[in-house]
């Protein structure tokens, strides 16, 4: 029973991480609620409501990139807490400017590694979403097109918000 509490704080902390700024502040905006909650749930109802059915070689497509993805993104999930540890070694100053860009270092560290596991359990559930539908397929095969559709757009809207927030933390320690 662990493991489904575990899988759905995992869920629930990284779904919350994508309405926070870059160094871990709430930001709800409506654009974001819009982005994470909205347009997906679009996506579920058009695809039930047309009547939208994945066909077999665009499942083979779906589980051979969320694989590679999901391998990716495995190997980052390590590195980040190696790279956060070091830095945090090496910089032992005081300065007050110092110690503010470390606590925005730690931030976006521990808000990158929320979202990456949100994003990861993701792509785990739609492997196993897309696997199912191909074992059983006449179990309202709609429905679960519909829903896998929903979140693949979910993963790569947050696979978007994790690269924008890269971008921008690492643009915001350069001058303009």
């Amino acid at each position: 029973m662990t493991i489904w509490r575990h899988t759905w704080e995992l869920l629930h902390v990284g779904f919350n991480s994508l309405f926070k700024s870059p160094d871990g502040y709430r930001n709800a905006s409506t654009a974001n609620v819009i982005t994470f909650v909205i347009l997906p749930l679009l996506v579920i109802g058009g695809g039930i409501y047309y009547k939208v059915t994945i066909k077999e070689s665009l499942v083979s497509d779906i589980l051979t990139v969320l694989s590679i993805f999901l391998a990716i993104t495995l190997g980052v999930i390590f590195i980040v807490p190696d790279k956060l540890s070091k830095r945090l070694e090496d910089d032992t100053s005081t300065n007050e400017s110092d110690v503010n860009s470390r606590i925005r270092y730690r931030n976006f560290c521990k808000l990158f590694i929320q979202r990456l596991s949100f994003v990861l359990v993701l792509c785990v559930l739609l492997i196993i979403l897309t696997i199912l539908m191909e074992i059983l397929p006449s179990i309202a095969s709609n429905i679960l097109s519909s829903f896998i559709f929903g979140l693949f757009a979910l993963s790569i809207l947050s696979i978007l918000k994790l690269i924008i927030d890269i971008y921008v933390f690492l643009m915001s320690n350069f001058p303009r």
